[in-house]
């Protein structure tokens, strides 16, 4: 059995996954990534299990490690400098995060096929994976954190909730920010993906990532598949091609 955990900016997501790479089910991990959040995640796991884990924030990976090691568990760290079989494009794969490249890892495994990886969190990515080598990615500013920053910035603008106005032009501060969000924020999504298959030829596209949720059917004329579990999946690729990957 294995674990599956994807420690990102924002959020914590595990899962549970079969050796046979069927997923079971996700697992409720403390987004406030405290010790007793973390000791409370792994005291709940199965003793048999192998936990893979992903990350782009290194604290919280310790500090993680070291929780479920209470119980038991060794963490098993999945990174693009292990060799699983993606070849780069002349890429320092060093820089590479670890949830673009299970992601990467996931997409190749199951599609087989040139694919635009389009990832909707912190940071939203596009990642383009051809033939099993990993071409390359474009990054811009995520849907909430551009929500946060507009805010924070501009002193006659409270804190507002992301959510879909059933309008465009609105009369009041907070539907016109939404509505500002919401909308342009779908059409930088469209665009990119309509740009980069201008630039790189028909791809298969794959959308994932906590605001992809919030937009697929919005983009479902553009995409072919939305999986939210894309990262999971990618460890779990990962943990049939390994046996054990460095401890931490």
């Amino acid at each position: 059995m294995i674990i599956a955990v994807n420690i990102g900016n924002t959020r914590t997501n595990a899962g549970v996954l079969n050796d046979e790479g069927a997923f079971i089910s996700n697992l409720s991990c403390n987004t406030t990534r405290t010790p007793d959040g973390y000791r409370a995640f792994a005291s709940s796991l199965p003793v048999d299990a192998r936990v893979l884990c992903s990350s782009v924030v290194p604290e919280a990976t310790l500090a993680f490690a070291r929780a479920i090691r209470l119980y038991g568990f060794c963490l098993e760290v999945v990174t693009a400098r292990d060799d699983l079989g993606l070849k780069f494009n002349g890429l320092n794969y060093a820089e590479l995060g670890a949830d673009l490249f299970t992601n990467a890892l996931a997409s190749h495994f199951f599609w087989s096929r040139s694919v635009l990886n389009v990832d909707l969190g912190t940071g939203s990515t596009f990642c383009v994976i051809r033939e099993g080598v990993y071409l390359g990615t474009s990054i811009v500013p995520g849907m909430e954190l551009s929500l946060r920053a507009l805010t924070s910035s501009a002193a006659l603008i409270r804190p507002i909730e992301l959510a879909k106005p059933s309008r465009v032009i609105n009369t009041t501060t907070v539907e016109c920010v939404q509505s500002g969000i919401y909308y342009g924020y779908l059409e930088l999504v469209r665009g990119m993906i309509y740009r980069v298959q201008k630039e790189q030829g028909r791809l298969f596209v794959v959308l994932t990532g906590g605001i992809g949720s919030f937009l697929r059917e919005e983009l479902h004329d553009v995409i072919d598949i939305y999986e939210p579990n894309l990262t999971l999946y990618g460890l779990w690729v990962a943990s049939q091609k390994i046996p054990q990957f460095p401890l931490v």
